[in-house]
């Protein structure tokens, strides 16, 4: 609209913002929204669901906790922010978040970073840099603020530490679990004032993130996966691309992928597994929040996979999660394929519940849809049969997947344990499946096959092999996935 235009003046170049081929994929409704973000493919796009907040059940006032919401009424800047919470003793208490600042260099850096529980102490020094001119107070942003202490989510009852009382994981209820990652435990809150944002950056682990924006208008610049992100990121790191523009910054920005203006309300998915950069543009505060996850479509799991890579167009080094951090992640993508796998001995989705009370009426009507979308149910089947194989390439997960996720991928058309193993042994390699993991028996799958409604004649399509293990004919892929 023309008011955006005049409130975009002098931020990023309107021509980049408005260019056609930078512009976010707009969805239209709830229900495909949630079907764009379990299955569809989002790696150097943007989805936005306009009022998003409003049509997932998601609102501010429904979602943050009444303490918060009254200390940030009428706060128009990360500053007034902190100078409120700084007055509330039972916030400090409650309460952790990082607090931001641009150095000279216009790199982002955290007040006290060692102190990270002690957030009266952190705006305590914030607030003493800004009255001795070192930083510029319209500059400060308060991000990933959260809980000091794991608490049980009112709707989910898992624990968490997030602030936010819904979640994106609550809409989704039993569908949550038909991703390899799902984390709310540690979901972050945002503010900031105008010109204030987030550097550029790679998430630390390759995954997608989930946002609402509450309030304020924000830009957002994601750049292309690989080599691209790679330079942009190591070149800029944490920098702010706030205005007036350096030559660098903007050269960088007619590299960006996608230019995106959030606007109040909106919903959002991408990879932050991708360069990316936030910077806040309007009079109002920006407010929001975000859940990170990592889809079933292959193509988001292959790039998650590349999160420790040790060389290559993917390699952030220490930007990176390390190897050994990244382990408790996949401890986590474990325990989703297992939620998967006793949500399909149960009879799928529709026969799981995931939630402890009754539901909003919107949440149910948009769940009745998605249990009886005949083509969602057969996509989710195909691709954690896909996901399950991808798995058995990293050498973590060979050796931790248990028995049961081997044979439900198989049952929903994969390779499962029994091809792997023979391919091991025509490699030579088939004693460490030998001995690290019990080839699932024919019943087993054939177990899970029923609960899965499937028919005899489906099932007669396993066949025994002269080896002692069985293979499927392709009826039964197309069984399954039903």
């Amino acid at each position: 609209s023309d008011a955006e235009r005049q409130m975009l003046q002098g931020t990023w170049p309107l021509e980049l913002i408005e260019d056609p081929a930078r512009q976010p994929r707009i969805i239209e409704t709830a229900y495909e929204f949630v079907r764009e973000l379990l299955i569809g493919d989002h790696l150097e796009d943007f989805l936005i669901l306009p009022n998003g907040t409003e049509l997932l059940g998601l609102t501010w006032e429904d979602s943050m906790p009444d303490d918060l919401r009254g200390i940030l009424k009428d706060c128009k800047s990360a500053r007034d922010f902190a100078v409120r919470l700084r007055g509330s003793p039972e916030a400090l208490e409650k309460y952790r978040a990082d607090v931001e600042y641009l150095d000279i260099g216009r790199q982002q850096r955290d007040v006290l970073r060692k102190d990270k529980h002690d957030l009266g102490k952190r705006i305590d020094e914030a607030l003493r840099m800004v009255a001795e001119e070192h930083v510029d107070a319209d500059l400060l942003y308060v991000a990933e603020m959260r809980l000091k202490k794991e608490i049980p989510h009112p709707i989910g009852g898992d624990k968490a530490k997030t602030v936010c009382r819904r979640d994106m994981k609550d809409v989704l209820g039993p569908y949550s679990a038909w991703t390899l990652y799902w984390d709310r435990y540690d979901e972050g809150f945002f503010a900031g004032g105008r010109n204030s944002g987030k550097g550029v950056h790679v998430d630390q682990v390759l995954w997608s993130n989930v946002g609402r924006n509450w309030r304020g208008y924000k830009l957002v610049a994601a750049w292309p996966k690989g080599e691209i992100s790679k330079r942009t990121a190591l070149e800029f790191y944490d920098v702010v691309f706030t205005p007036p523009l350096k030559e660098s910054e903007l050269l960088a920005l007619q590299q960006a992928a996608k230019i995106v203006l959030l606007r109040p309300g909106d919903v959002y998915v991408f990879s932050g597994g991708i360069a990316h950069t936030v910077l806040c543009v309007s009079e109002e505060m920006c407010q929001g929040a975000y859940e990170s996850f990592v889809s079933l479509n292959p193509v988001h799991v292959a790039h998650f996979m590349h999160t420790d890579d040790q060389e290559g167009p993917f390699c952030l080094d220490k930007y990176a999660m390390p190897s050994k951090e990244l382990k408790d992640t996949k401890d986590d993508c474990i325990d989703q394929l297992e939620d998967v796998e006793e949500q399909l001995s149960q009879g799928g989705p529709a026969a799981s519940r995931r939630h402890a009370g009754p539901l909003p009426p919107m949440w149910e009507s948009l769940l009745a849809r998605l249990h009886v979308d005949t083509e969602l149910q057969a996509s989710l089947r195909r691709a954690y049969a896909q996901v399950v194989d991808l798995c058995m390439a990293d050498r973590y997960f060979r050796r931790h997947l248990p028995h049961k996720v081997l044979a439900a991928g198989q049952a929903c058309g994969g390779r499962g344990l029994q091809e792997l193993a023979a391919e091991e042994r025509q490699k030579g390699g088939g004693a460490f499946y030998q001995k690290q993991m019990t080839v699932p028996s024919f019943q087993h799958v054939q177990m899970i096959m029923i609960h899965q409604g499937l028919t005899h004649r489906a099932m007669k399509a396993a066949v025994p092999r002269s080896d002692g293990l069985f293979r499927f004919r392709p009826l039964v892929t197309t069984a399954c996935s039903h």
